[in-house]
């Protein structure tokens, strides 16, 4: 039942509509990045160059190419350190594929491409594994109503 449920759920389903993207510029210095990701309390952010995607950017990255380097973050460009290997995925990718995806290169964020094939922000584990949770509350909600009846408070509702 549940399986069935996610098979039609799409990542425009999950990300909804986006008011802002957070990205920073490859040209810019890991501190930038990293007091952006802080700001935001994200863990990866979008790297652009003349405003189209070329990277992605996060907290592995400063830990393994500029803290673990003794490297000074506000000496070092974005392009430097970023990840280029890119997972993307559209708005109609489907919620398995995405999990899919996931396991299978051992990640945690997809990137998000709109209609027009633009950066719209990150799709993250998180992000499916609180579509599932919900999915389930809601199914356990009609099986217990199903089983047990309305729940007391739906009564109390009923007789006020």
């Amino acid at each position: 039942m549940i399986e069935s449920l996610l098979e039609n759920t799409k990542v425009r389903d999950i990300v909804g509509v986006r008011d802002e993207i957070w990205s920073v510029d490859a040209d810019d210095t890991a501190d930038v990045a990293a007091l952006n990701i802080m700001k935001h309390k994200i863990r990866t952010l979008g790297v652009l160059k003349e405003g189209e995607l070329v990277g992605v950017v996060g907290n592995n990255d400063f830990a393994r190419k500029v803290v673990a380097k003794g490297r000074v973050p506000s000496q070092v460009k974005v392009s430097d350190i970023m990840t280029t290997n890119l997972r993307t995925v559209d708005l109609d990718s489907l919620f398995m594929e995405c999990l899919n995806m996931m396991e299978e290169h051992h990640i945690t964020h997809l990137i998000v491409l709109d209609d027009d094939r633009k950066y719209y922000g990150m799709l993250t584990w998180y992000d499916l594994h609180r579509r599932l949770v919900k999915m389930l509350r809601e199914q356990l909600d009609i099986l217990q109503e199903y089983t047990f009846g309305p729940s007391v408070q739906e009564q109390a509702d009923v007789n006020d």
